[in-house]
């Protein structure tokens, strides 16, 4: 049987090659090569990076013979091609045919073939090509992320450029449009986002493009058409725009709010497997698969808890903190940071400070660094193992793993999005149009999920969360926080211990 063999053949691997101490590898592998016997679909949350448990689904991919699907991004790709699966296949003394894109060749019974999320959606929701492979995601928390890029129109400089270039006779209308267009962009107050609703006058002076050049059988064409369909969808679709104020330039964007309806085909598949870190306290991930459509009764769903000796949080709250919307909370913010850094000493590895307010990384950097020089960085990535690093939530969410595991990670406040995101307020007013609790349903659970993600490498040496936001002691959903960054140790005091 598949199972016992993937057992035993892994267990031999971690014993002579590749130690490790996540406790899961085997259980996690046997679930897989279940699902590859059966033809079952599973959800797995791991607790860990992909780099982690990516052994775990490729020994049962390489030792069964079918063709497996494994959906991960180009970066990751390239490791997999040039050294875990190479080596791997040595080990086990298995010869798969392995591919990175779909050709004549990988019609065999027997492949491995890695597609990006974007080629897989593409492929998938327009064909029935892999009804009989079993589909493996792998950093599957950032699915609903993929499908919505995958789902947007976008209209950006080189769209307009090839615009003019295909209605010569129009080229200067289109061009005294696209200067009326700039400036009002341009007009919008800045803000942190760099994104802005689309206002009506914005919206006419695209269509008035759209109806003056002639119908063509163009792509361009078609998309400016679905752009138009988008706009007049107001209750079912964002329509904003991106803008890069150092470069001049901007993109058109129409993202939809609810696109489970869009991808049903995906989950008519045979068998897939969702492998992620962190997707939603219950195993089930129930707001995630509503979100994604998915019939989660069909899935065997299994939750992975940190290993305990290893992966416990060491949490810190100060005691009596300003909330963050308090007059007091910036200076006593900079105050805290500052401390907690000094008591921390130099043990070769990296201090990460989360702050999403701009101006306030600027002085808090300014600051750091004024008393530590150049081991203070700001969203860098040229680090050494004692960096400090000052970034936003987003520069930590994408590059956390090319880090070591930070010593200690200070979070000013939980990262719950803003309203002042005009694409978090279009999703609010959404919930808002269904009646829902928007806070319950959308920020909080948004904010846990990320909260859980960036905490992923810090756990690995039993660091330090210092999270300044009191809002987790004294508001209702605080225990809800907290269940999500179970198992803790929890003080409320600076222990020189707990830092060095």
């Amino acid at each position: 049987m598949l199972e016992a063999q993937v057992h035993s053949e892994l267990r031999n691997f971690l014993r002579t090659y590749s130690p490790s101490d996540w406790v899961h590898h085997l259980t996690m592998a046997r679930m897989v090569a279940r699902g590859l016997r059966l033809g079952r679909s599973a959800i797995i949350q791991t607790g860990v990076s992909h780099d982690t448990y990516n052994l775990s689904y490729l020994t049962p991919a390489l030792l069964c013979y079918k063709t497996v699907i494994i959906v991960a991004t180009h970066k990751n790709q390239r490791q997999l091609i040039e050294q875990k699966v190479p080596f791997l296949q040595q080990k086990l003394g298995t010869n798969k045919l392995v591919f990175n894109q779909l050709s004549t060749h990988t019609k065999s019974n027997n492949s491995l073939i890695l597609l990006t999320p974007q080629n897989w959606l593409t492929k998938t929701i327009n064909s029935n090509l892999f009804n009989n492979s079993h589909i493996i995601i792998e950093e599957a928390e950032k699915l609903p992320q993929f499908i919505n890029e995958y789902l947007t129109i976008s209209v950006d400089v080189y769209d307009w450029f090839k615009l003019q270039k295909d209605n010569e006779q129009y080229k200067s209308y289109i061009q005294t449009q696209l200067a009326k267009l700039t400036q009002s962009v341009f007009s919008h107050p800045i803000n942190p986002y760099n994104s802005y609703l689309l206002e009506t006058k914005e919206k006419q002076i695209i269509q008035e493009i759209i109806f003056k050049i002639k119908p063509t059988k163009l792509d361009l064409y078609n998309k400016l058409i679905k752009l138009n369909e988008y706009f007049l969808d107001k209750k079912n679709y964002i329509n904003y725009v991106e803008v890069n104020r150092s470069k001049g330039q901007f993109i058109i964007k129409s993202s939809p709010l609810n696109f489970h309806d869009n991808i049903k085909e995906i989950w008519q598949q045979k068998s897939v497997t969702l492998i992620a870190n962190y997707l939603s306290p219950e195993k089930e991930a129930i707001d995630y698969t509503k979100q994604l459509g998915i019939d989660n009764s069909n899935y065997t769903c299994l939750k992975f808890s940190p290993h305990a000796p290893n992966a416990i949080l060491k949490l810190y709250f100060p005691e009596k903190f300003p909330f963050p919307n308090s007059p007091e909370f910036q200076n006593s913010v900079t105050r805290e940071i500052t401390a907690l850094v000094s008591s921390a000493k130099i043990n070769h590895q990296p201090i990460i400070v989360i702050i999403e307010d701009v101006p306030l990384q600027a002085q808090i950097t300014s600051i750091l660094a004024s008393q530590f020089g150049s081991r203070v960085k700001l969203n860098d990535l040229d680090f050494s193992n004692n960096t400090v690093l000052v970034c936003g939530i987003n520069f930590w969410h994408q590059h956390q793993e090319r880090f070591p595991s930070p010593q200690l990670l200070i979070m000013a406040t939980l990262p719950i999005p803003s309203l002042e995101n005009p694409l978090v307020a279009s999703q609010v007013n959404y919930y808002k149009s269904q009646k829902k609790d928007w806070f319950r349903l959308y920020l909080l659970p948004h904010g846990i999920k990320t909260l859980q993600q960036l905490t992923v490498s810090v756990r690995k040496n039993q660091g330090v969360l210092a999270l300044l936001d009191n809002r987790v002691s004294f508001r209702s959903y605080g225990n809800r926080v907290l269940e999500a960054l179970e198992p803790y140790a929890k003080i409320n005091y600076v222990d020189l211990n707990w830092l060095n």
